[in-house]
């Protein structure tokens, strides 16, 4: 009877240790790649990419764009055809977006963050997950030096809005 209890125990456990070792490695990751920036060393993550013209793939594929020796590459990760493309040399970053639809959270990672970037050799679309897009944005800003600009602000900033009332204005006390 109480069998089931331990295999219950075992998984949960299992389960635990296994998100804690992910974190560590995202973070790992997250740290060497702002520590590389820092020191102008090459580098790289991982992103989705599609654009609507060739060379790029028009449906979501999943590779890694690497910064700081040339102009900046992504070469995918799985499939029989893996040759390095190169990413627009300057581009402009105007806007980002969450995943809209379930077939492209589905096809990219529900957290992503899609980038879309303008240049003069096409639009193109990178996906980034969240915990990583703060460093991902950052190394293509500096990995480029500077010819991806960035128009689009990397902290949310909270505007207060103040509606107008319907209560009339108070007089001033006078004492």
């Amino acid at each position: 009877m109480l069998q089931w209890a331990s295999h219950v125990a075992s998984a949960v456990i299992a389960a635990v240790v296994t998100a804690a070792l992910l974190g560590y490695l995202h973070r790992r990751g997250t740290r060497r790649r702002a520590a590389a920036l820092r020191e102008g060393r090459p580098t790289s993550f991982k992103a989705f990419l599609r654009a609507p013209a060739a060379p790029y793939p028009r449906r979501w594929r999943e590779g890694v764009v690497t910064l700081g020796v040339g102009p900046p590459t992504w070469k995918a990760t799985l499939g029989l055809r893996r040759s390095t493309l190169r990413l627009p040399v300057s581009a402009s970053v105007d806007s980002m977006r969450g995943a809209a639809s379930f077939g492209e959270k589905l096809a990219t990672t529900p957290d992503s963050i899609i980038v879309v970037a303008h240049s003069g050799e096409g639009d193109v679309e990178l996906a980034v997950r969240a915990f990583d897009f703060r460093t991902a944005i950052q190394a293509l800003e500096v990995g480029t030096g500077g010819a991806w600009r960035i128009n689009i602000p990397l902290r949310p900033e909270i505007v207060v809005v103040h509606e107008p009332s319907n209560r009339p204005a108070l007089p001033p006390r006078s004492e």
